[in-house]
């Protein structure tokens, strides 16, 4: 499916399997400091394999091609598009 980012970027979006899904979903650390100020661990991360895993041609040269902004905006989509009854 082609979606277009909000700096009018074209990407084509696929679908993602369940146990793939899960994989990436599992990536996510949180935790606590001594103050008790919650943080995450592994957002870049995160957000670069949902890219990978779910737009087509989302090699080292397009990832490197995307402002921080877009790649939030795109892991988003990647998302949605994926969303399972939820």
């Amino acid at each position: 499916m082609k979606k277009k980012l909000s700096t009018e970027k074209e990407v084509n979006l696929k679908e993602i399997s369940v146990d793939d899904m899960n994989e990436v979903k599992d990536m996510l650390r949180f935790g606590k400091d001594e103050n008790g100020q919650q943080y995450v661990y592994n957002i870049h991360r995160y957000n670069t394999a949902w890219i990978r895993k779910g737009v087509e041609g989302s090699d080292d040269k397009f990832l490197k091609s995307l402002t921080e902004s877009e790649k939030v905006e795109l892991a988003e989509l990647v998302q949605e598009f994926n969303r399972l009854g939820e």
